[in-house]
């Protein structure tokens, strides 16, 4: 998939005219990538469309004119455009109650450990996570993960409708498959990886 350039981001004044619509757009494509799984975890599959949206909305919020701090959000952010054979994905830990989610973040500590993808009931493939989020005695509540498939798992991943999300955590164990929507679109990004 090819990584986000300057040239792609809208000046703000651009981007104020066309939020809404913009925002519309983003939305529908999130919507086949956001899977929950269990009671407080959500899996936000990435791509170069919901990267640019992220570094659209930072620069709006943070009023960024300066190329060079655009370009370090761009860097930034590139980070979770998937490269080829390759599925990306934030994974969002959502606990309201501040004193149950600081228990939780503990006790979860080790969870990089146990975050997998089943492709076709063979291929099992650990998710990859950003060891700058991890820290002794708790984790973060957003973690950025890649699921390195490479060429054989992503060929069967397109020619699958098998594929699941595994968490093997002793205090957090849940198993999800991808519906046919989420499916279709994490095809298409594995597609668009390759070009």
């Amino acid at each position: 998939m090819t990584k986000i350039q300057p040239s792609d981001i809208m000046s703000l004044e651009d981007y104020d005219r066309v939020r809404d619509e913009y925002r519309q757009r983003i939305f529908d494509v999130k919507r086949h990538r956001r899977v929950p799984v269990g009671d407080y975890i959500t899996f936000l599959f990435e791509n170069a469309d919901t990267m640019k949206y992220q570094i659209q909305e930072m620069a709006r919020v943070e009023q960024l004119r300066d190329e060079k701090a655009v370009a370090h959000e761009i860097e930034t952010y590139n980070e979770l455009v998937p490269d080829p054979d390759e599925i990306t994905a934030s994974m969002l830990i959502e606990i309201n109650d501040p004193q149950v989610r600081a228990f939780k973040l503990r006790e979860l500590v080790g969870l990089q450990d146990s975050v997998s993808m089943l492709i076709d009931k063979d291929y099992q493939v650990q998710a990859e996570f950003d060891d700058r989020q991890i820290t002794d005695g708790k984790i973060s509540s957003v973690h950025y993960l890649r699921f390195p498939l490479g060429q054989k798992a992503a060929d069967a991943f397109l020619g699958t409708d098998s594929v699941e999300i595994l968490i093997t955590h002793p205090a957090c164990s849940y198993r999800v498959e991808l519906n046919k929507d989420q499916l279709e679109a994490m095809k298409g990004d594995l597609v668009q990886s390759r070009r």
